[in-house]
């Protein structure tokens, strides 16, 4: 019997060079899980958009929203060498640092974490991909079994500090029309200076670039603990109301998830050329030999010992 096993993992190990060399195609994955902005169809369900107050907009310089494309614009990033992305940073605290509110309200963004959040980093001008990430927030929390100013809050945070409290409070409007009564006071819409953005993003690992007028950004919401610690990253547009109740459930109690992303990055390889990441077979047929070796050597010595008994 242990002959048979012996041979069976002597073929195994020979096989995995084979399965490694006849790796299929490889896998098109954006570099952050569920980040597919080819599906904008999902913003066909939101609410006609506010343009009462573009003045402070038009003010801006850059280009403008017909120009944009939000890979491209992550590709021309990458190419530069400039660093655009997410180094998570669980564990770490917020700093406290003050914003204004959609009011111009100042406001300590301790003081807004004394229950779970959900932070949102976005930009207001964001023709796109902000859009669907507030979009999909605010369709789902009616769904979300989390009760609001007790158990959870959400806060969308510009990192562009040209944008003022009256920009906050037109997308204010906006995503609290579609979020179907769900309370005004419980979402928050913050702007600030360079000062406490930069602050907050570097708590929290978020690294953009300023592209002309608009910004190469990743796509995240991040569930932060009562007190400020960063406990879970939620990559890409869309989300599920169990994907937030479970964030704040987990944030309530400061458990510190792991991300889908650091699972993935372990099964699989980024293509730097094909902008794209491939499954990683030999590394993966190596765990399995490895832990197939492991159970085998612990059946051949505790199971020896129970027939030598």
């Amino acid at each position: 019997m242990r002959s048979l096993f012996l041979i069976l993992l002597a073929m195994t190990i020979l096989a995995a060079p084979v399965w490694a060399a006849s790796d299929g195609e490889p896998m098109d994955m954006a570099a952050q899980p569920a980040m597919d902005h080819s599906e904008h169809d999902s913003m066909a369900a939101q609410p006609a958009m506010d343009h009462s107050e573009h003045d402070s907009m038009d003010a801006m310089d850059g280009m403008g929203a017909a120009d944009h494309d939000h890979e491209k614009m992550m590709e021309e990033a990458e190419k530069a060498d400039l660093p655009v992305g997410i180094d998570e940073k669980l564990g770490n605290m917020l700093p406290d640092v003050e914003f204004m509110d959609s009011t111009g309200k100042r406001v300590s963004l301790h003081e807004l974490i004394d229950i779970p959040v959900i932070l949102l980093p976005i930009y207001y001008r964001c023709p796109d991909v902000c859009n669907l990430l507030q979009g999909s927030m605010a369709s789902i929390l009616p769904d979300v079994k989390l009760q609001p100013g007790k158990e959870i809050r959400i806060v969308s945070l510009s990192f562009d500090p040209r944008e003022k409290p009256k920009d906050a409070a037109r997308a204010k409007r906006n995503y609290l029309a579609l979020a179907n009564g769900y309370p005004s006071d419980q979402w928050l819409f913050l702007t600030g200076d360079m000062h406490a953005i930069d602050a907050v993003l570097d708590s929290i690992g978020y690294t953009v670039q300023k592209q002309g007028g608009l910004w190469a950004h990743p796509v995240a919401a991040i569930a932060i603990a009562p007190g400020g610690k960063v406990v879970r990253y939620l990559y890409g547009t869309t989300f599920l109301p169990f994907d937030i109740t479970m964030a704040g459930t987990e944030a309530a109690e400061g458990k510190v998830g792991l991300s889908i992303k650091r699972l993935l990055s372990y099964c699989y390889n980024y293509d730097p050329d094909g902008r794209r990441y491939v499954f990683d077979i030999l590394r993966v047929s190596g765990f399995s030999i490895l832990g197939f070796v492991v159970i085998f050597l612990a059946w051949l010595i505790f199971g020896g010992k129970k027939k030598r008994r």
